[in-house]
């Protein structure tokens, strides 16, 4: 299974090398339901839209996690530097519980369709974006979590 976790890890991160061109974006997801965390996000032009692929950790002394998603977004304009955007796509991840927890659903892995809605706004004077998003996921192979629906701030560096 770990194979499987690294391949596809590796192949998400090939697909932003293969968009150029400008409107690209990257910097740090805070946040996000009971995922405590935090996610290097990089957004790139794709397909008329984008496409936003993350790769998340997190944890504490009593268990840890990891978490890779890629969002297709559809962005829309409101004014001035405002959008929104609704999108979805795969989330794949592992979990680990770890000391004196003693249960079959101690760790694993999930695959899981995401959705996500946020807004966001882009800087004209300075290359920056913030945003508030939130991403439920839809298990489709999953045991032990409770679908990390919370909302997250995300601080990226445009170029």
């Amino acid at each position: 299974m770990k194979k499987i976790a690294l391949l596809a890890i590796g192949m998400f991160m090939l697909i932003p090398m293969t968009s150029f061109g400008r409107g690209k974006a990257i910097g740090l997801r805070f946040g996000g339901g009971s995922l405590v965390g935090a996610e290097v996000s990089y957004q790139t032009p794709f397909g008329g839209e984008r496409l936003e692929a993350d790769l998340g950790w997190g944890g504490n002394s009593n268990w840890n996690y990891w978490n890779l998603a890629g969002i297709y977004q559809w962005v829309m304009p409101i004014e001035d530097g405002f959008r929104w955007y609704l999108g979805l796509g795969p989330s794949l991840g592992s979990w680990n519980y770890v000391g004196d927890y003693d249960d079959d659903n101690d760790g694993g892995m999930s695959l899981s369709l995401a959705l996500n809605a946020g807004i966001e706004y882009n800087f004209s004077e300075i290359p920056l974006q913030l945003s508030i998003d939130t991403r439920p996921e839809l298990g489709i192979i999953r045991k032990g979590d409770n679908g990390w629906f919370g909302l997250a701030l995300a601080v990226r560096y445009k170029f």
